[in-house]
């Protein structure tokens, strides 16, 4: 080989080593930076689209929950204080045991119970009465529209035939008074 050819040769291997080397500083400082990067926000992407998926499927349970309430909102709607409340419930529950043909030995008001959206009201009732006309009450209480409940119910026998003394905790969810 002559020499021309030689650093002809050499000349082209340098120029080559020259590309590889800036092409390797390129891709080194500039391309694999940018494509870990890419990386980077192709993952975050994946991720706010799951976030955003479950919003989605959290907002339609939040469509459902508000239509439910909506039915449920009037039932226990909160109008007055606590006093007038109870006061309220306590005439309920009297229309609904003055209908039977029983004794009413006490009503007892308990205190309330402040949940972080609604009260809960109180009230034991003790009667005295036949076994048929106490177990009136309570599909008087289940199917009254407010939603009040038995909380507690015990029966005990008296000494007369067929008479048995009960005593009722029904409980009634009242929304929280707007200020």
């Amino acid at each position: 080989m002559n020499v021309e050819a030689k650093k002809s040769h050499e000349k082209s291997l340098a120029i080559m080593a020259g590309v590889i080397l800036i092409g390797a500083v390129i891709f080194s400082g500039i391309v694999k930076p940018f494509m870990s990067e890419r990386g980077l926000c192709l993952e975050r992407s994946h991720e706010l689209q799951l976030k955003l998926a479950g919003m989605k499927k959290d907002l339609l349970i939040k469509d459902r929950i508000d239509k439910v309430y909506s039915q449920i909102e009037p039932l226990i709607k909160g109008n007055g204080t606590d006093q007038q409340e109870i006061s309220q419930f306590t005439r309920e529950l009297g229309n609904l045991y003055s209908k039977l043909n029983v004794k009413i030995r006490s009503v007892k008001i308990l205190p309330g119970v402040n949940e972080e959206f609604y009260r809960r009201l109180a009230i034991k009732i003790e009667m005295s009465g036949s076994v048929k006309n106490i177990l009136n009450f309570i599909p008087a209480v289940e199917t009254y529209p407010d939603p009040i409940r038995i909380e507690q119910f015990d029966l005990k026998p008296q000494e007369i035939a067929d008479n048995v003394l009960a005593s009722f905790l029904i409980t009634k969810v009242v929304g929280k008074a707007k200020l």
